[in-house]
């Protein structure tokens, strides 16, 4: 499908020792009917059969990937938008999968007016212990003041979000992308949600493991401590900390305990 002399989708991958899962990512992507994308790995320097399967791939559809050593994901997918050049960027990581293959077919019919900033779709989690989830955003805005809302395998945000905003920010390990969403709320981006899925995401990654919860909960202190400026906000969050994390707490040493006694 021609769309002139600019690319519609670019689609952002980091990849590290992803051999296990990447083939899935690479396929579900380059199967798409709507070929006015991009697909921009960007691998840090994988020793295992990572680029083995990125060359297998490489002359199969737009696929454009490097390999070198990198701070972590932030870094890696900075990497990524300083080569975009699509007018939507979308996060797939290596161990997420579009879920059909017309699926960015039956998105474009709604972004190709490109009158909103982001476009906010569910996604489905395929947790290890609970089986696939759907997971939808979050319609109410004014709550990302308290906890991440837009599911980053769901969300297209535009180029000029990323211009007006900036990237990611390498000292996030876990909340980058809470971090990105917050900066770019607070800049009075536009969000339209629509209810289908379009991604299957991993329940593997650092973000979504219970062990990593606590290390979780401080950096959305600290996206909202960098982040926030309005007074009332910050009272309000220091309120829902004193509740939340000890609730947080509660629930993982519950589920410790299940899982010693299994």
């Amino acid at each position: 499908m021609s769309m002139g002399k600019y690319t519609f989708f670019t689609i952002l991958t980091a990849a590290f020792n992803s051999s296990a899962t990447l083939e899935k990512t690479l396929t579900s992507i380059g199967e798409q009917t709507f070929q006015n994308l991009e697909h921009i790995v960007v691998d840090g320097g994988s020793c295992d059969e990572t680029q083995d399967i990125l060359k297998s791939f490489e002359s199969s559809y737009n696929l454009t990937w490097i390999s070198e050593q990198d701070s972590g994901i932030a870094d890696a997918l900075n990497k990524g938008l300083k080569r975009a050049t699509g007018r939507y960027i979308l996060v797939i990581q290596a161990d997420d999968q579009l879920l059909n293959s017309n699926i960015l077919e039956r998105v474009y019919h709604f972004l190709k007016d490109e009158r909103f900033d982001m476009y906010s779709f569910p996604v489905i989690l395929d947790d290890p212990v609970r089986g696939k989830v759907l997971r939808k955003p979050i319609r109410l805005l004014w709550w990302n003041h308290f906890k991440f809302i837009l599911p980053h395998q769901g969300c297209f945000v535009h180029r000029k979000v990323y211009n007006r905003v900036g990237g990611f920010r390498e000292e996030f390990k876990i909340n980058l992308d809470y971090d990105f969403f917050y900066r770019a709320l607070a800049h009075n981006s536009t969000v339209r949600f629509v209810d289908f899925p379009i991604a299957l995401m991993g329940g593997y990654g650092i973000g979504s493991i219970s062990k990593f919860t606590l290390e979780r909960l401080k950096e959305e202190r600290l996206v909202q401590k960098l982040n926030e400026q309005n007074q009332l906000w910050k009272a309000a969050q220091l309120v829902f900390r004193m509740v939340y994390i000890p609730y947080k707490t509660f629930l993982l040493l519950k589920l410790k305990k299940r899982q010693i006694s299994s």
